[in-house]
């Protein structure tokens, strides 16, 4: 297995200009490229490689290297460099439905990256808001499409993202690197009154445009950043990142996905080969790690990952976000959950958040494969309802066949508690172990199992509620009805409680001056933000309620790894060096080589939209 530099082919289109070779040295000098086709199996021009084989060749012979997540084996897109001297034709693309209605073929979204633009130069793409079909039409009959489409000023470094239907040109002095389906379907529905080099006109096609044409803006894309690395697009065909390369940087190409690496400026060596500006090369799924050294502007682009949607439906909130099957983040939307109310009421409302999550990460919503929601109270898997949640309401809610129906979508239903320790094991703190348990100190205390990959529910789906052990027999009650209870001691509620009698029968206490004489004022950060020795023996006993908890975790399952979240994690150290000390001092495993770690959760509150997601990978 060995990574493959490309060799494009050319076109000379009437409105190319010269950039490409004075840029990249792309053809002989004075040559005019419209489109060099980095990367490209399509039949009207297709790239090779250094053996003389084609690029279509090579995956014909070997189409594991497209990855296990390919949608077919034949490679998905067609990447370009585009130098556009003059003004391309304002055109449109099918979908895919469309395409094989009209042509037989596949539809075109496409994603472009400004690597150069010069001054005043312009992009147009999208329908301006209150533009009809009708007006398009007769817009193309006057010759005013122009008008009635949203225009932009381009830049260096602009991403603007094409979803087929959309109606766009690029505009004179871009320099684009295009991420595109591969299809070559196009239909002009205006040419700027441009005639070819006999003095014709060049076609129209605007029967079949006005078809394919949807009536929308441009779709912006809200994608995560990860320092030197922006996701850049992300379509059902196509992940694209740009790296801004400083030195040297190691990366992966796993067995999932191919990677086409693009160098649009600067000077790089990839393993050991050398690469300048406009070079391109095509890394093999499953060829493992390599590294790239030097100073360049990288465009990666490789297979899209999987999208779900998560819900994390609380009592007083209803938030939804776009996940990736990595765990990453994409379009968020939030709704108060104004309870207790109708469950439908509120189904209608995860599912309004849901479709505005979607729209906002900029992700067709057909692109995601399922919804999962993390929910308080009683679940019943098997039957999709929630029995009981006392702060919502509910009883025996049929959640999942209500969401269901609103989205036509399959959706997984969890307690909020299981969900946020599910996504902090796959995306978290507990990523690379095999077994963890999370404790979350809110307003209650939650708890989550996962056991060699598998989240821990009993036989009904209702177990894991660590915060209802007992710890201290007959003790403070519980909301359960019990008494004793870990979350009696040990949510924030509870060390609320116990601040409150601490000041109470110290009047003297610097925990006054904290909350400016206003009991009332108490939170969990009040213990921790006073000095004196009433404050620290009220974090000291609460942290041995907390310890008397994971001890018995420890004892009972012996996890890799307990990772504590919730609000009074948020204090960090403060609350894990002394708690590890408490356990550690106590833990029947003391003496053993391997200890549980207790670790903070990484994720926040991000853990429970995450994991709900993530119920369905």
């Amino acid at each position: 297995m060995k990574i493959h530099k490309l060799y494009p082919p050319f076109k000379d289109y009437l409105w190319g200009g010269k950039k490409l070779n004075e840029l990249y040295g792309k053809g002989t000098s004075g040559d005019i490229i419209a489109e060099s086709w980095e990367a490209s199996c399509h039949p009207d021009g297709e790239t090779k490689l250094s053996d003389g084989r084609t690029l279509r060749e090579y995956i014909a012979e070997n189409p594991e290297v497209l990855g296990s997540e390919r949608i077919s084996d034949e490679f998905p897109i067609l990447i370009k460099f585009i130098d556009a001297k003059s003004n391309l034709s304002l055109q449109v693309h099918p979908d895919d439905k469309t395409a094989k209605e009209l042509e037989n073929g596949v539809g075109k979204t496409e994603m472009w990256y400004v690597v150069d633009a010069d001054k005043g130069s312009k992009i147009y793409c999208g329908i301006k808001d209150d533009v009809t079909k009708e007006d398009i039409k007769c817009a193309i009959e006057d010759n005013t499409l122009e008008s009635k489409l949203c225009v932009f000023d381009s830049k260096k470094g602009d991403v603007f993202f094409v979803e087929a239907g959309t109606v766009h040109a690029i505009g004179a002095g871009n320099l684009i690197l295009e991420i595109q389906q591969n299809s070559n379907i196009t239909y002009r529905l205006y040419d700027w009154g441009r005639v070819d080099k006999n003095g014709n006109p060049r076609e129209l096609h605007v029967e079949k445009g006005l078809i394919s044409t949807k009536i929308c803006p441009l779709k912006k894309q809200s994608t995560p950043k990860d320092n030197d690395l922006r996701v850049l697009g992300i379509s059902k065909y196509f992940k694209v990142s740009e790296l801004t390369l400083s030195g040297k940087r190691s990366l992966e190409t796993d067995k999932k996905s191919y990677n086409v690496v693009t160098l649009v400026s600067g000077m790089a060596k990839l393993e050991d080969m050398s690469l300048k500006a406009g070079d391109s090369v095509f890394i093999p799924a499953g060829y493992g790690k390599w590294t790239l050294e030097g100073d360049a502007t990288v465009i990666m682009a490789q297979n899209s990952p999987r999208f779900f949607v998560g819900i994390d439906l609380g009592g007083t909130n209803i938030a939804a976000a776009v996940v990736d099957e990595n765990g990453k983040l994409y379009g968020r939307a939030k709704r108060k959950t104004n309870a207790p109310r109708p469950y439908d009421e509120i189904c209608a409302d995860m599912a309004e958040c849901a479709f505005e999550c979607v729209k906002a990460s900029g992700i067709d919503f057909s692109q995601i494969e399922s919804v999962g929601v993390g929910s308080p109270g009683s679940i019943n898997k098997e039957k999709g309802l929630v029995e009981f949640a006392n702060n919502l309401d509910f009883h025996n809610a049929p959640i999942v066949a209500c969401l269901e129906e609103k989205l036509g979508k399959k959706v997984y239903l969890e307690n909020d508690a299981n969900a946020a320790a599910w996504g902090e094991y796959v995306a978290g703190s507990g990523k690379n172990v095999k077994s963890l348990v999370m404790i979350t100190l809110g307003t209650g205390v939650g708890g989550g199992i996962i056991e060699n990959g598998r989240l821990i529910t009993g036989a009904w789906g209702r177990g894991a509620e660590l915060g209802h052990t007992v710890i201290v027999a007959g003790g403070e009650p519980c909301n359960c009805g019990r008494k004793g209870c870990l979350e009696a001691y040990t949510s924030a509620t509870a060390l609320i409680r116990q601040t409150k009698r601490a000041m109470e029968a110290n009047p003297d206490s610097e925990l006054w001056k904290v909350v400016n004489g206003d009991i009332n004022a108490v939170n969990g950060k009040t213990p921790f933000l006073a000095n004196d020795e009433v404050a620290k023996n009220v974090v000291s006993t609460y942290l041995s309620y907390l310890a008397e908890g994971v001890l018995d975790v420890i004892n009972l399952l012996q996890p890799e790894i307990i990772a504590i979240g919730g609000g009074i994690s948020h204090e960090g150290e403060g609350v894990l060096l002394p708690l590890r000390e408490k356990v550690q001092s106590q833990s029947y495993t003391r003496f053993s080589e391997n200890q549980t770690k207790i670790v903070l959760a990484t994720l926040g509150n991000d853990a429970g939209i995450i994991g709900a997601g993530l119920l369905g990978v």
